[in-house]
């Protein structure tokens, strides 16, 4: 009779499922229960099972996992499979099987760990041999790569040199630069350039500042040296003293290295390094070589750049003198052709008005005279008050004539005590017919003391300001004019409701020509700057669109 005792099988390390022969569950052990649980439907367990690859010689496809395939095995059996407890665990099992008095013994043995350590062990292999590999070609390439690693700290050098050269005219610059460069290329203890001054060479710049009382020295070299500067060659050799009557000498020899800057046949300098390094490859003369030439071009353009630019600068000087002489001449011109016009017509004037503002006295005598004897009163009083507005009439006549003179003030030569407030009011007067019945003037007059000026000339500039604007507004408007004194300063603001100026004017506004009149000359605001100029104050504008602007004025104050 067979044996029905299986605990025997709960000392195994792998997990054991028996079937009887009708293939019911008869037994799990202990390491079954603990891995798969309490499997009660053998169908269901088999069905978490899988080949890792595709069975393809099965009648049954649908069946054809490995637990199956280990049940129905007429002979011992064995194969790996895949076990998918969960939707994310999947476990690598080796399945084996054999019959024993009628019973089917199947072993279920986790080698999961076995695969990842053998995959881990071939991954590691390869990677070793991948290592062994590299480290071969690392060590095959070690020199060039040193070399390259080389030649790209010294291509950087000569880069960063080129970006110095292309980005800057300034010569001082482009040598620091260049003297830095060298130094710590060659790790030096010191480098200076030399440059030829009048046959003879002097060092110009040195790097690090710590060497600059040395700058300016002369320099002398011996016949060996001279020789290779004449021949355009770099020397290496060591050296106690820097040159041959320099007073600073080294405990120990160091390497001296000259290297002539020049540009066709014209030695224009010399670079000299100083290091402790003794050994020197023909890369490194290379560098030297191109640095060198490198420098020489930017020296060169430098120099020509700095010619032409003190030549640009002389023109643009003698330009703006001519531009300021001629405004001056122009203004000049218009204000004496003025002066003489308004005293001829107040001539002209005045010899007529006398004879008028005469006759008007008698005829006032006469009127009172004939008040006394005349029945017919109401005729006299009609005589009387024309006498009267005809008075008046005169007074009107005489005080413009009288301001028109103060305004152009030809004998104001020199600097003249002045009140801002009046002035304004005398231009204002002059401009009345402008404003009259269309435009409101504004005056918010601040107290403010009296300055030493030239009166004319501000009077000018306030007319151009107040014209233009008069001239901006087209319908009605106002004119708001501000006086105050701040901070040492005098401010005059003259803002109106016009029209506002085009921003395609507005930079240019004060140079001469810039006009929007189909009359004008362009001039006023451009004299009206230099006159505030030449009280050492600044004018300058706001304006908006559609809604006005403002022009202001600071004088520095000059209190009497």
């Amino acid at each position: 009779m067979p044996c029905t005792d299986f605990s025997l099988y709960n000392n195994f390390f792998s997990a054991i499922l028996i079937l009887d022969s009708k293939q019911k569950i008869v037994f799990k052990n202990v390491v079954f229960v603990k891995t798969f649980g309490n499997v009660k439907n053998l169908e269901k367990f088999s069905n978490c099972f899988s080949f890792d690859v595709c069975v393809l010689d099965s009648d049954n496809l649908l069946a054809a996992n490995p637990v199956n395939f280990a049940i129905l095995s007429k002979e011992s059996f064995s194969t790996t499979a895949l076990y998918q407890k969960t939707k994310d665990q999947i476990f690598n099992f080796q399945i084996t099987s054999f019959d024993k008095d009628n019973y089917k013994i199947i072993a279920f043995k986790n080698i999961t760990n076995d695969i990842l350590y053998e995959e881990s062990e071939k991954k590691y292999a390869f990677i070793r041999q991948q290592y062994l590999n590299l480290a071969e070609e690392n060590k095959q390439y070690a020199n060039l790569q040193q070399k390259a690693q080389t030649q790209a700290v010294k291509l950087a050098l000569m880069h960063r040199v080129s970006n110095v050269i292309r980005e800057s005219m300034d010569i001082n610059k482009i040598i620091n630069s260049t003297l830095k460069e060298l130094f710590n290329l060659f790790a030096a203890i010191k480098v200076y350039y030399v440059e030829l001054k009048n046959n003879y060479y002097c060092i110009d710049s040195v790097y690090p500042e710590k060497f600059s009382s040395i700058l300016g020295e002369k320099v002398e070299f011996s016949a060996e040296s001279q020789n290779f500067v004449k021949t355009k060659s770099i020397r290496v050799n060591s050296c106690i003293k820097e040159y041959l009557n320099s007073e600073i000498t080294y405990p120990a020899p160091v390497t001296r290295i000259i290297v002539p800057v020049y540009r066709m046949h014209e030695v224009l300098g010399i670079l000299m390094i100083y290091t402790n390094q003794k050994y020197f490859d023909e890369s490194q003369n290379d560098v030297l070589q191109s640095i060198a030439s490198q420098l020489a071009s930017a020296i060169v353009q430098a120099s020509l750049f700095l010619e032409i630019k003190q030549k640009n600068e002389a023109l643009e000087k003698t330009l703006n003198e001519l531009k300021e002489t001629q405004l001056q001449l122009i203004n000049s011109e218009k204000m004496a052709s003025l002066g003489q016009l308004v005293a001829g017509v107040a001539h002209e004037i005045n010899t007529p008005l006398g004879s008028i503002n005469a006759n008007n006295d008698i005829l006032n005598k006469m009127l009172s005279k004939l008040s006394q004897s005349c029945d017919n009163q109401l005729i006299v009083e009609n005589i009387q008050n024309i006498n009267k507005i005809d008075k008046e009439a005169i007074k009107r006549i005489s005080g413009i004539v009288q301001c028109l003179k103060r305004f152009v003030r030809l004998d104001e030569s020199e600097l003249q005590s002045a009140d801002i407030n009046d002035e304004l009011d005398l231009t204002l007067e002059l401009i009345k017919h402008e404003t009259k019945n269309r435009i409101e003037v504004v005056k918010n007059y601040g107290k403010i003391p009296q300055i030493k000026c030239y009166p004319n000339m501000l009077n000018q500039v306030f007319m151009n300001i107040l014209v233009n604007a008069c001239q901006s507004i087209k319908d009605k408007g106002t004119i708001t004019i501000t006086t105050e004194y701040k901070n040492n300063t005098l401010f005059v603001k003259i803002k109106d409701t016009g029209s506002g100026i085009d921003d395609n004017i507005k930079e240019k506004l004060f140079n001469a020509g810039t006009t929007t009149k189909k009359l004008g000359t362009g001039l006023g605001l451009a004299i009206s700057q230099k006159i505030i100029e030449k009280h050492n104050g600044k004018i300058y504008f706001e304006t908006q669109k559609a809604v006005g602007t403002e022009f202001i004025i600071e004088i520095p104050m000059k209190q009497r």
